[in-house]
């Protein structure tokens, strides 16, 4: 399965099918030079959570966005 990943580059990456949403999270980490719990991916506009399998939600030749999770809070 081949999956199209945009971030601040676009990547092509080539999957089994099996792998989690964390597993492709790692994988753009290495790419990116960024940690994988600071990045944030989606299919379609729909979240992923990191427990997920990508072929239950992406087909062949998907399209993940990624994002990068931002400190932020409350300023008084």
């Amino acid at each position: 399965m081949q999956l199209f990943v945009k971030s601040a580059d676009l990547h092509t990456l080539n999957v089994a099918g099996t792998e989690t949403v964390a597993d492709i999270k790692q994988q753009v980490a290495a790419l990116e030079s960024l940690s994988a719990p600071d990045i944030a991916m989606y299919c379609r506009g729909r979240p992923l959570e990191d427990h997920e399998i990508i072929s239950m939600f992406a087909e062949q030749q998907s399209t993940l966005d990624v994002e990068i999770r931002l400190l932020g809070g409350n300023f008084s």
